[in-house]
């Protein structure tokens, strides 16, 4: 269990930056065309919805294809993990 908390602190802590850096090169663009305010795009970070579909298609002339597929599953996924890995700390320490 002690080996494990760190591990996942790293991959959990890596899944939510890089999340956030896949929102940022998908949505910056499309904050600043005007298509979403910056607290619009911010709720793309965390749900996917019909706003945030339509803004990344209408900025797909700036952006290969891949990068707009940003799925906020991603970011909930490495707060899942982060999660995990605080658990597992204090589960750790309990059961000194």
């Amino acid at each position: 269990m002690r080996r494990l908390t760190p591990v996942l602190l790293v991959l959990g802590g890596a899944t939510v930056l890089g999340a956030i850096a896949w929102w940022w090169i998908t949505f910056e663009e499309v904050v600043g065309y005007g298509y979403l305010s910056w607290r619009e795009a911010g709720g793309c970070l965390v749900q996917n919805s019909d706003i945030c579909s339509l803004a990344k298609a209408l900025c797909l002339g700036s952006h290969p294809r891949v990068l707009l597929a940003y799925w906020a599953s991603v970011f909930w996924l490495g707060v899942i993990v982060l999660s995990a890995s605080l658990l597992a700390s204090e589960r750790a320490k309990a059961a000194q």
